[in-house]
């Protein structure tokens, strides 16, 4: 597809988008995570609702708990803005902890525990909610829009950092998502072609608050493409960012290791911690069924021997050639691989986001505490 280019810069198309929505009489709620994107789109609709008469700005956040020092510092900085209404929401929801595989799940503010086990505890004003979707924030039910009118959520997603958000946007032909989402809400995406670049320009030439857990990231030697500001244990992609917290926050690292089975190993090991190790003279079918059968968690062997199951019965309907050790299927896909099939059944894959869910459904946070309850959809932070 044929990129089309104007004379406008990322700014003052990312704020025309935004003016827009409020000139329209549409209801708009940021969705913020205080990650320097979210407070981009903060920021801009700060601007626009000034301009269209339309403050204060309605602003919600999950609190996840875990964060980098900095970001919830900086949330609360943003919640007492005059010019901001902030809800501040909690759901005791899981979040996924990629460096346990005995049970990939932690619960926020987990009411199991002691509050003096919890890494931190929540605002006195943050309120909770009952869903364990973050799709559930932000519906037609809680924040219903004038009559005629629609309920926008604002996201931060910015294309450049996933070919997938690319294809995804361009789907849509737009900005806008074409279609609500279950909750009555539709997706705005206002600087969805900003780069990096863009992004810090805005904050540094505006003198714009941020969150300065970058700052520390980024003095430790994180390059400004990798600067993430998400919940630590999400993917074994975190683990670069978790070895520099254990050196800028140390105790509150101590504290996270405390909490959380796994994650000291992580900063210590890196990937290799979350990958299997093939012993010598051993085959990647022999390290498959070793690690991610016959010594893993009950509940990952049962997950890996449904896969498997799956994978050699596929495998044979398009090739009479064993299942290949490491070179790729070409027709298998992803699970293309005694050694791709180890690396992502290795830790469970609980999420299914490289099997497909009608051969692996996800796995819902009842299965590992009884009354938690099932995600209501797919799983997402």
């Amino acid at each position: 597809m044929p990129r089309h280019y104007n004379i406008e810069n990322v700014f003052d198309a990312a704020l025309d988008r935004m003016i827009k929505l409020y000139e329209d009489g549409h209801r708009v709620i940021v969705s913020f995570s205080a990650g320097k994107d979210s407070g981009i789109c903060l920021e801009l609709c700060i601007i626009a609702a000034t301009m269209t008469g339309r403050l204060p700005v309605e602003v919600i956040m999950r609190d996840e708990e875990i964060m980098y020092p900095g970001t919830f510092e900086y949330a609360e900085r943003v919640a007492m803005r005059p010019e901001v209404k902030f809800y501040w929401i909690y759901a005791n929801q899981p979040v996924v902890n990629i460096f346990n595989r005995q049970n990939p799940y932690f619960w926020v503010f987990d009411p199991a525990l002691p509050e003096d086990k919890w890494v931190r505890t929540p605002p006195d004003f943050a309120q909770k909610i009952h869903e364990q979707n973050i799709q559930g924030l932000i519906s037609e039910e809680k924040f219903p829009p004038a009559k005629g009118k629609n309920l926008y959520a604002v996201l931060g997603l910015r294309t450049d950092e996933s070919m997938l958000r690319k294809m995804g946007l361009m789907s849509s032909k737009g900005y806008l998502t074409k279609g609500k989402n279950s909750y009555g809400t539709y997706y705005a995406r206002p600087i969805y072609d900003w780069s990096d670049g863009d992004v810090w320009k805005a904050v540094k030439d505006n003198n714009w608050d941020y969150n300065k857990a970058y700052d520390t990231m980024h003095r430790l030697g994180i390059s400004r493409h990798k600067l993430r500001i998400a919940p630590p244990t999400l993917s074994p992609a975190a683990i670069d960012g978790l070895m520099v917290a254990s050196k800028a926050w140390p105790q509150w690292f101590d504290k996270v290791c405390e909490r959380l089975p796994g994650v000291r190993t992580a900063a210590m090991f890196g990937r290799r911690s979350v990958e299997p190790i093939r012993k010598l003279g051993e085959t990647w079918k022999e390290c498959f069924y070793r690690t991610c059968i016959s010594e893993a968690p009950d509940w990952i062997a049962q997950r890996s021997q449904k896969v498997v199951n799956y994978v050699i019965r596929n495998h044979s309907r398009h090739s009479t050639e064993e299942f290949p050790e490491v070179t790729k299927c070409p027709k298998c896909q992803m699970l293309s691989s005694w050694r791709n099939l180890s690396k992502i059944m290795y830790m469970g894959e609980p999420f299914s986001m490289k099997v497909k869910v009608d051969v692996l459904p996800y796995v819902e946070p009842e299965f590992f505490r009884e009354g938690a309850g099932t995600w209501g959809g797919k799983p997402t932070w």
